[in-house]
């Protein structure tokens, strides 16, 4: 179709640069067997699945920080003879870092020495994604938002490959639900830039948000809306800003894209104060509508704090737990006697990445983040008491949980028992360094193509080295901690740590549904 359109197929060439005159993409940079030099476009489509071109270009970008980290896993595949699906997650990779990508193609093939060969694509499922126009959510998503710019209709349910960070989901959970989303056009877009669209993988989400929006179908038919849509500013002379959306659209409705309903559609954002009411009303029933409260907070917060006045028993344990998720302490004082009524930690959950449905967080794990979301230091000593029935042998969340939360809060008096737990046998020391020890690692290390040991072991040790250096440290242990993780050679692990230390000594940015 390319060839019958008229276009070109350059083999052996890579996208390696933007080239921009002030704010406006003109053309990409590539690397060709002829040499270096630069393809002039009317506009340009970043398909690169991870923001390159748009990122080179100057897009700011959501990526690995300082703030709470969480990465959907990653896989390498063996290429077996006459195999019909292959498909693997066993450790965090960052595409964008070459020292990361050399060392994963080798000591990856150690997982499979028997196999014909090794797969040269890296199979990561989250990646580097432009701050577009506007950032969809998680909240977007299962409130099924409507846009004015629909571009694409995408259908998943939530596959995380790991543990999420949106605090929506220590409410509720989507579970293997699917879900129909829309996606507008305006995702597509970089803030700032003009002259260039942004697809697949790229696009502006929260990382809680790309799950359900990075199957392959959906990717695909976003791609053919963005060449049109390109086409179409291209052939008129105009921004792609001020394309006729709604003559985009009919075009998507003709060929089978979209549905029809579309092009009546308007932003259902926001949500009516009816609507809001009501939702405080049947979160009593295992928080059910608790979505719309988290979207719009500033209507809810009054109507929360009433209903938890007058609410007993289980309903005022579930508006304490709403109010604290959004920042308020009104309810502290019953999730404080919540969590004092555990005399021990419940059945917690074990990082794992391939097959990870439903919730990364227990019952107890979720009064525990909720009680620090708080920032309230009153909720040390329930926390602390938590903290010091954890091992080595307790299971991931808990140990996420009871960091995430002193860090949260942030005090002092948090240091010395989280240095205490870091101190125990086998805490620490599950930075990968060389490539030999990647892959003593991993070959001992049960699970083949999708074993979880090694970044279970490795992320329990940075954040809670983060949770203790950002409560003040103690005796340098956090600091030590995230100074030897800077020279991991997995890139997301090293760009987190290095971003942490940069940042000093404070508490994470609390931005888990950015509005744009």
């Amino acid at each position: 179709q390319l060839l019958e359109a008229g276009a070109a197929v350059w083999f052996g060439t890579i996208g390696c640069g933007a080239f921009v005159d002030g704010r406006r993409v003109c053309g990409a940079v590539v690397a060709t067997p002829q040499g270096r030099g630069v393809v002039l476009a009317k506009v340009v489509i970043d398909a690169t699945g991870n923001s390159d071109i748009a990122a080179a270009a100057g897009a700011q970008c959501y990526y690995t920080d300082e703030s709470e980290f969480a990465m959907q896993g990653t896989g390498l595949p063996p290429r077996r003879l006459g195999a019909t699906y292959t498909n693997t997650d066993f450790t965090i990779a960052d595409e964008t870092d070459v020292v990361d990508i050399w060392h994963l193609l080798v000591y990856a093939k150690h997982k499979y020495p028997d196999a014909f060969d090794q797969g040269q694509l890296i199979d990561t499922r989250e990646r580097r994604r432009i701050v577009g126009e506007m950032t969809m959510t998680i909240l977007d998503q299962v409130l099924q938002r409507t846009y004015p710019d629909t571009i694409c209709i995408a259908y998943s349910n939530f596959d995380t490959h790991g543990y999420t960070i949106d605090p929506y989901l220590e409410l509720e959970h989507p579970g293997k639900q699917g879900y129909r989303i829309a996606i507008p056009y305006r995702c597509l877009l970089p803030k700032g830039l003009s002259g260039i669209l942004v697809v697949g993988l790229g696009i502006s989400a929260h990382r809680d948000a790309v799950p359900m929006i990075r199957m392959q179908a959906d990717i695909q038919n976003q791609g053919y809306a963005a060449g049109v849509a390109a086409a179409t500013a291209a052939e008129a002379g105009v921004p792609l800003r001020q394309i006729d959306i709604r003559a985009l659209q009919r075009h998507l409705v003709e060929v089978g894209n979209l549905p029809e309903d579309v092009l009546d559609d308007k932003d259902s954002f926001p949500l009516p104060p009816e609507r809001i009411a009501e939702a405080v009303e049947t979160i009593k029933n295992d928080f059910q509508g608790v979505a719309a409260i988290l979207a719009q907070p500033e209507d809810a917060l009054p109507l929360l704090r009433r209903a938890y006045q007058e609410a007993e028993g289980k309903d005022k344990l579930t508006y304490a737990r709403v109010l604290a998720v959004l920042g308020d302490a009104t309810g502290l004082p019953t999730l404080i006697q919540e969590v004092e009524r555990f005399e021990g930690w419940d059945e917690g959950w074990n990082y794992r990445g391939m097959g990870q449905f439903g919730r990364a967080l227990s019952p107890l794990d979720q009064l525990v983040i909720a009680m620090g979301r708080t920032r309230d230091p009153r909720a040390l000593p329930a926390i602390l008491k938590k903290a010091a029935l954890l091992t080595p042998e307790s299971e991931f969340s808990h140990h996420r949980a009871v960091g995430l939360a002193l860090e949260l809060i942030g005090h002092q008096r948090a240091a010395r028992p989280l240095a205490e737990l870091l101190t125990q046998p086998g805490m620490t020391g599950h930075a990968q360094t060389s490539v030999e020890e990647a892959i003593r690692r991993h070959l001992e290390s049960p699970g083949g193509t999708n074993t979880v040991v090694p970044r279970r072991l490795s992320l329990r040790e940075l954040l809670l080295a983060r949770a203790l250096f950002r409560c003040g440290d103690y005796g340098g242990i956090g600091r030590q901690i995230l100074q030897q993780y800077t020279r991991d050679l997995r890139g997301h692990l090293a760009r987190h740590a290095k971003a942490v230390l940069e940042a000093g000594q404070k508490g994470p940015d609390e931005s888990p549904n950015p509005r744009r």
